[in-house]
């Protein structure tokens, strides 16, 4: 960028810098050719359909989730909430239950219905519920991982089934299994392909 310090040469089409260096003269055909290739295009712009959200279920002001539902009913995309739990001892309260129709096959795993109780679903179940009333007008879901956080993000992003275009994180959880999350973010962001959003 020249300056007002910045000197024009002789013939008008050069620009020398005040320590003599100069700054070739632009190819104005170039930079037209280059504004064209990059030029935004309809089909070019990303639709999100499916966007995944990390929570600890520690943000008080559910912050994280409020900006998903807004991006969520702009673009009319589902929203996944992932839970992770880093030892599994700390699901605690959680029980499975699983039941089939007695004129049913036990390998048919449609008819097969599975019942999961405890605080932590709870929980969730009520975010949900929250983000309903507070007018979120696209399916929202939830899943639970136990396992490293970011090992365990990273795989469900690149799982190439859950097809997300999206990944919003939260920059506010350093004391909790999102500890240290620049550093965590950076190995998440280095390791996936997909755009993500960071909630500070």
């Amino acid at each position: 960028m020249s300056t007002e310090k910045d000197l024009i040469s002789s013939d008008g089409e050069e620009i020398i810098n005040p320590d003599g260096s100069v700054i070739p003269e632009i190819e104005f055909d170039d930079v037209s050719k280059t504004v064209r290739d990059n030029f935004l295009e309809r089909d070019k712009i990303p639709s999100l359909k499916k966007i995944l959200v990390t929570d600890d279920g520690k943000d008080p002001t559910n912050k994280v989730l409020s900006y998903a539902v807004a991006l969520s009913n702009y673009t009319s995309a589902e929203l996944v909430i992932l839970h992770i739990a880093e030892h599994v001892d700390k699901l605690e309260n959680v029980s499975v239950e699983g039941t089939n129709n007695a004129n049913e096959s036990l390998s048919d795993n449609q008819n097969f219905k599975r019942t999961i109780k405890g605080e932590i679903i709870d929980a969730m179940e009520s975010k949900i519920k929250q983000c309903a009333e507070a007018g979120c007008k696209n399916r929202i879901s939830y899943k639970f991982l136990a396992g490293h956080a970011v090992h365990e993000i990273v795989n469900e992003i690149n799982d190439t089934n859950n097809n997300y275009d999206l990944v919003i994180l939260s920059s506010s959880h350093i004391d909790s299994w999102f500890r240290s999350l620049f550093s965590d973010a950076r190995k998440i962001i280095s390791n996936i392909s997909k755009p993500v959003m960071i909630i500070q």
